[in-house]
Order: C-alpha cells, then structure tokens, then sequence
C-alpha cells in the first residue's frame, strides 16, 4: 500500500507530496546559467552594449515580478495543477531554445520567456503545500520547499562552473530540469490531491470540528477584518523586500570586495558556498528551530544579519567571511519559510493561498532586482556596512512591535504546542 503523508486535516499518498515538491527544483533557476556568460559575453558577442549585456541580467527578473502576480491572480478561478503544467512547459521550451541561439538580442527575448514560464510556477510552488497542509505540517513543508530550492541552486551553480569551460550553450542544461516536475505533475491530479480529505485517522495537531473539518490550533484569519489582513500583509512583504536585499548583498559584493583584498576565485567561491549552504539547511529542520528559539526566532535571525554583513565589511580576514556568510544565510534561510507561512495564514481561504503567497514572493524578486540599483555607486566594503546597518533598522522596529503579526512566532508555535499538549 502506497504510504500516506499526514497534513493537518487528512493524509495524501507520498508520490504526491513528492510531486508538489519537485516544483521547487526550479524556482531559482533565473538567471543562473547567464551568470558565466557575463565574464565572456564580450568574446561571444564582439560588439555587445553595455546597455544589452544590463539588460540580458536584469529583464528576466522584471518579468518574473509581474507574472508571480499573475499567477496568484489565475489561481483562483483556474485549475491549478494545469497553470504549473503551463508554466513548466514555457520554463522548459525557453531551456531547450537556448541551445539554439546565437545573438544577444535572442538571449534577452529567450530570457524573458523563461521569467514568464518561471513567474507563473513560483507561487504556486508553494500555494499547493499551502492548500494541502496546515499548522505545523504547512510550517515544517515551507522549510523543506526552501530548503530544496536553495539546495538545488547549490547544484545547479556547480553543474554551471563544470560545463561553462566546454561550450558557452552547455550551461543553459540546467534549465532542462522542468522534466522532473513535468513528469510527476500525473500526481497533482485531483484523484491524488482528493486524497487529502480521508481523515479516517485522527491528526496529530489538529482537532476535528462537529461538521468534520480540521480546525489547527494555529490562529486563523476569521476575526480579521480586509483591512487588517492587508495591513499584516504589506508588513510581511515589506519586511521580506529589506531582508532579501540585505541578504542577497552578499552574492552581488562579495566577490569585489575579496578581490579588492587580493583573495582569489577559489576562496570567493568557497564563501559563496558557505552563504548557500547555510540558505538551505534551516528549511530542513525549520520545526527544531522555531521550537528551540521561540518568540526570540526573529530577533535571533535578524541579529545574525546583522552581525554577518558587518564581521565581512570591518574583518578583512577569510574566517571572518566565512562566518558573515554562514550567519547571514541562516538569518535568511530561517526567515525565508516563516514569511511564506504567514502568507499562507493570511488567506481567508484556501483557494486564496496561492494569491497571498504571489504578493510576498514577489517581494523576493523584486528585492534581487533592486538590489544592485539600490547599492549603485557605493564600493563593495560600504555596502555591506548599509545592508547591517538596515536591519539595525529592522531590529528595532521588530522588537518594538515584536508581537504584531510579521515579527511574531505565535502562529507558528501554537501547531507545535498543541501537538504537545494532545501527545
């Protein structure tokens, strides 16, 4: 017998969960494979402007922007396990034409299909763990989808740097990996998903009401009016635009500011190494987490980026990148699936999930794509000291308003305590 996954409110087959996990394989794909190819971009393409290589960087991004949105807005009045089908497969034929393409103009033109085909999946990445669980299953599955996103963008840079030195079109082979989902997407069909309604075994953090649903011990948004819930919300979304632009600072200004000081590749990919590595593991013990920190998780991660930014910008030494990296993605890679778990909160249904996740992810790659416009013209040394800096910033508003809704924890423990108290 096919093994079940519990959810909160019943139990799915374990194909299905893998299934809707594969989807993350590909979110932060954007962008990767072009990276290599600004080093050589002048020899590939004799006579290319700066303005065209700019763009062939920063177009994808702002079309991702507008089609996440898109995406949230479809996914309420269309199936969604089709608009991941459709989203995979631009993602995918965008890959596969870049094997074909030979001028820059058509780079940019394939590059902004592929942010098209890649906006419409990204929420829904993580709106269908956001419909098929609940309180401490949802919170512990928003972990794991970060965890497995960061984790495949660690592979796939690696895949990148061995193949980028045979044929400037072999790195784009990253962008293929859209099969994998495509192929388990059978098991998003409503015959799997329907699964999720057979209760016939009582949940562990949940607690079943007269009319047989699953009522989480997690706090609802049923006594919020529409306008509190747009409140939190645009508190969420702003406060994940400033940790992404304050974290992903470290990508953008690491390697000039280890250049500067005479520190070679090697060493400048090691540390990027460590700031991804630290990215991904928190998804995957997110529970652990949030269970041993508790109301102090955001402080805690607000602090470590904090210290991380400032150890690199004011210690010249390779431990003291090493270790600004690592405390600057734990601080990230902690906070990454909280804000998602709190959209997810937010929806006043679960047909809505996918739409509330849509506004805050897009905070995510918005901050990507502002990042080096809002650090233009600083040296890379000043622009770690501005990222620490803003989240001083942050720090003091989080522990000023420390219990309202997007610096608290108390959604995200109640699962857990009440799993707790019925055990």
């Amino acid at each position: 017998m096919m093994r079940r996954i519990p959810t909160g409110k019943g139990y799915i087959p374990l194909l299905t969960l893998l299934a809707i996990w594969s989807i993350s394989l590909v979110v932060d794909l954007p962008g990767l494979a072009i990276s290599p190819l600004m080093s050589v971009i002048d020899t590939v393409f004799p006579g290319v402007t700066h303005l065209e290589s700019q763009l062939l960087e920063i177009l994808p991004n702002f079309f991702i922007f507008p089609f996440i949105l898109l995406s949230g807005k479809l996914s309420m009045s269309r199936n969604k396990t089709g608009l991941v089908v459709l989203g995979l497969l631009i993602f995918l034929a965008s890959g596969i034409a870049y094997f074909f393409v030979d001028s820059i103009w058509g780079l940019i033109v394939v590059s902004c299909v592929l942010g098209m085909g890649c906006g419409l999946v990204i929420p829904l990445a993580a709106g269908l763990l956001a419909d098929t669980f609940t309180g401490k299953y949802r919170l512990e599955q928003m972990g794991i989808k970060s965890g497995i996103a960061n984790f495949t963008l660690i592979i796939a840079t690696l895949v990148v740097g061995w193949t980028e030195g045979h044929d400037w079109h072999m790195p784009f082979v990253v962008y293929l990996v859209p099969v994998v989902p495509l192929v388990m997407s059978v098991f998003l069909c409503k015959r799997f998903l329907a699964r999720n309604n057979d209760v016939d075994e009582p949940c562990t953090d949940s607690q079943t009401g007269k009319d047989g649903v699953a009522e989480t011990a997690a706090t609802t948004t049923d006594a919020v009016s529409p306008r509190d819930v747009r409140r939190r919300l645009w508190g969420v979304i702003l406060f994940y635009l400033v940790v992404t632009v304050s974290g992903i600072t470290l990508s953008f200004f690491i390697p000039f500011l280890m250049a500067s000081h005479h520190m070679g590749d090697d060493a400048t990919g090691y540390v990027s190494a460590a700031f991804y590595l630290a990215l991904t593991l928190p998804g995957f013990m997110l529970g652990r987490v949030v269970t041993w920190l508790r109301e102090r998780t955001v402080a805690v991660c607000v602090g470590a980026m904090i210290a991380g930014p400032l150890f690199i910008a004011f210690v010249p030494e390779l431990w003291a990148y090493f270790l600004g990296a690592a405390l600057t993605g734990f601080g990230y890679g902690v906070l990454q699936p909280i804000f998602y778990d709190k959209a997810s909160a937010l929806a006043p249904t679960a047909q809505a999930s996918t739409r509330m996740l849509s506004y805050v992810m897009s905070a995510n790659y918005l901050g990507i794509a502002v990042c080096p416009l809002f650090f233009g013209g600083l040296d890379s040394r000043m622009a770690f000291i501005l990222s620490g800096a803003c989240m001083v910033v942050v720090l003091v508003v989080a522990l000023i308003w420390r219990r309202s809704f997007p610096f608290s924890i108390n959604n995200e423990l109640a699962a857990y305590s009440h799993k707790k108290a019925i055990s």
